[in-house]
């Protein structure tokens, strides 16, 4: 899903008139996954204060940045399985959520691969969205309606305990302590289902959201949801610096280096420019080119497509955490123990905004950090001054130092 189609369905939840949603299910788990409290009812029966209190849950489920928030993971397997993957959500999504024995049992999955310590609270919810057709410029018109988006949106919300304090007592005109209670924070975790590609169902997709990008809760999406993983936005990032380094090898000079994120920036910025600003991922014809384009000799590039694999095949990566672990002698969290490395190879597509700055362009050593705008890199330079290679910066009018302006440059 790209950004325009997620605002398209996150809008449905600015008001209680315009949300639509039909029907809200829910379970309380506590931190010794128990399911304490599971509720069913129509949405709209709600009061009207909670009802924007969950359509804020729902919006924030829907927020963050695509490719690195929002993942769009396709499933692994077909829908023949109705224990898990598509099969499950599928069935949740037809008996629009009125099925209990499926919900307990989709519950049920979620709290075994769910990795928490504490409280949470399972969100659900069904939504009928009759999408208006769009004219040829892109404008909507809300009288001609395409097709009915039928989906299901899942949160899974923290519960946090209550600060304790005192607080007034209106009912006997006292100060007293308060009750603590365990509250609904916003969500870390959740998905929608089917997705909205091309303002239309894709049933063959889910888009994912993550409020951690260092941990995208694989067990979650492995043994429940079924669908393909993808590399967390840090490790996108390490991998991509490893990568770099392995590829130019002793050849990865300061010029060599600035002409790798040179390049790798006006690829994106065209990429961006065809797309009409849509999420930019670079694949590994687009990383190969960029490596071509900065004068790397066809030597270091004859194992690219290798090394490319090596470094982001989801399998590899799994097994290696795994086995540091325990060469370490280290004790495996319980949930890490019953991890399974992912059954399919998924060809991996970087997210751009992970691995490249778009800002600014860092040098830096153990006594230094310069911080050169990715605009302007022609203003450092490196020569050999007095037997030592040294950086050297093209001073301006606008220098300061600790934000005192020098005067004379």
């Amino acid at each position: 899903m790209n950004r325009k189609e997620i605002n398209e369905i996150k809008a449905l939840y600015d008001s209680v008139q315009d949300c639509s949603i039909l029907r809200l299910a829910g379970c309380y788990v506590n931190g010794e996954k128990n399911k304490v409290k599971t509720f069913n009812e129509s949405f709209y029966n709600l009061p009207e204060e909670e009802m924007y209190k969950y359509l804020e849950i729902f919006r924030k489920t829907l927020s963050g940045v695509p490719g690195k928030n929002l993942l769009d993971m396709a499933f692994t397997e077909g829908g023949a399985d109705e224990s898990a993957g598509h099969g499950l959500l599928d069935r949740i999504r037809r008996s629009e959520l009125k099925d209990d024995e499926v919900l307990q049992s989709f519950y049920d999955k979620v709290i075994s691969s769910y990795d928490i310590v504490g409280n949470y609270l399972i969100l659900l919810i069904y939504q009928s969205y009759d999408v208006p057709g769009m004219t040829t410029d892109g404008i909507m018109e809300e009288d001609a309606s395409d097709e009915v988006y039928n989906y299901i949106l899942c949160s899974i919300c923290p519960m946090k305990l209550t600060k304790p304090g005192l607080g007034f007592d209106e009912t006997v005109g006292e100060i007293h302590t308060l009750r603590q209670s365990f509250a609904v924070e916003l969500p870390e975790t959740g998905f929608i289902y089917p997705a909205f590609n091309e303002r239309s169902s894709d049933y063959t997709m889910i888009l994912y959201s993550t409020k951690r990008t260092d941990n995208i809760q694989d067990m979650l999406l492995e043994d429940v949801l079924k669908v393909s993983t993808t590399l967390p936005a840090k490790q996108q990032k390490a991998g991509f610096t490893e990568f770099v380094s392995d590829i130019l090898g002793n050849d990865s000079s300061f010029e060599t280096v600035l002409a790798v994120q040179e390049n790798l920036s006006e690829t994106i910025k065209t990429i961006k420019n065809e797309s009409n600003g849509e999420t930019v991922f670079l694949d590994k014809t687009a990383v190969r080119n960029v490596f071509e384009n900065s004068g790397v000799s066809e030597e270091k590039l004859k194992d690219f497509s290798r090394k490319f694999d090596d470094q982001f095949d989801m399998q590899k990566i799994y097994k290696k955490n795994i086995e540091s672990v325990s060469e370490n002698g280290e004790e495996m969290p319980a949930m890490d123990t019953q991890r399974r490395v992912p059954s399919v190879k998924v060809e991996e597509k970087l997210f751009a905004d992970n691995v490249v700055p778009t800002r600014n362009f860092e040098v830096k050593t153990k006594d230094m950090v310069l911080r050169i705008n990715s605009k302007h890199t022609d203003i450092i330079d490196t020569r050999v001054i007095d037997g030592k290679k040294c950086l050297v910066i093209e001073l301006t009018e606008d220098l300061t130092v600790n934000g005192i302006p020098v005067g004379e440059v």
